[in-house]
């Protein structure tokens, strides 16, 4: 399918690893479009992913990026758009994990400052890009947003609430996003993946969970990084026409409750 998005310019934060890898490289399939990806460490692993796009026939580029620092993202904008000249997509992708200390625990043990991390560096993170980058996505009466959230933001599970509450946060933002930018052709949507087997998780879980996990879905298998990168690609390009506004679940149709269970009895 032609994306439209030749002499275009796309913006993956996170495009190192995972999921955000995946997304990065879909769009390089179509040779001519310009890809920036942000990492926030493993310089190597983004610098590799940089190579590979312009193996593809695209340019490319990696950027440092802290999402609690808002000045280092105003610059990163900035740089994307001097060098490719615009900036046509934007995939919000780029997450803070949270502290594992904190991982399974309940919500009244969660401390503040571990919600507060959560919030800034997440939430007002991804809102500090938005609002640099979407000035110039009005200028030009063109823009696609994607932000990925996740299924915990529907079903959550033990340990998860500061992470649950910044994904589902994404829907509320989103739907502003809708109201004021798309009478400037600029189209906002979120996609909800659940657990994707990235080359993380295939390090962070057992086979044992792995094999566990397999049997939340109907599919019987974990869903892969590039099913949720395909999706994102489309509604990142000019090839979306009119999809805006929608929260689109890539999940194979798997049972959040399922895996919270799978996940709770490998920690206990």
């Amino acid at each position: 399918m032609d994306l439209g998005l030749k002499s275009k310019t796309v913006l993956v934060t996170g495009g190192n690893s995972g999921i955000g890898k995946a997304i990065a490289l879909g769009f390089a399939q179509e040779s001519g479009v310009n890809i920036a990806i942000t990492y926030h460490q493993r310089e190597d692993a983004a610098n590799d992913v940089v190579q590979e796009i312009q193996r593809l026939g695209c340019e490319a580029c990696a950027l440092q990026l802290n999402l609690e620092e808002p000045s280092q993202i105003s610059r990163c904008i900035d740089f994307i758009v001097n060098r490719f000249g615009s900036l046509h997509t934007l995939i919000n992708n780029a997450v803070y994990w949270g502290d594992p200390t904190y991982r399974g625990s309940r919500f009244e043990d969660i401390p503040l400052i571990h919600w507060q991390k959560m919030i800034r560096t997440n939430l007002l993170g991804t809102i500090s890009v938005l609002q640099s980058a979407i000035p110039m996505m009005k200028k030009q009466h063109f823009g696609r947003i994607v932000s990925i959230s996740s299924d915990l933001a529907m079903e959550s599970m033990v340990g998860s609430g500061p992470y649950s509450t910044v994904k589902a946060a994404l829907t509320g933002l989103n739907a502003n996003l809708v109201s004021e930018l798309s009478s400037y052709n600029i189209l906002s949507n979120v996609v909800l993946p659940s657990l994707t087997m990235t080359e993380n998780a295939t390090r962070q879980f057992s086979k044992t969970f792995q094999d566990a996990a397999k049997t939340a879905f109907p599919t019987a298998r974990i869903t892969k990084p590039e099913e949720v990168a395909s999706l994102v690609n489309y509604l990142g390009s000019a090839a979306n026409g009119h999809i805006n506004g929608e929260s689109i679940r890539v999940t194979g149709k798997g049972s959040q409750a399922m895996l919270s269970k799978i996940f709770a009895d490998s920690t206990t």
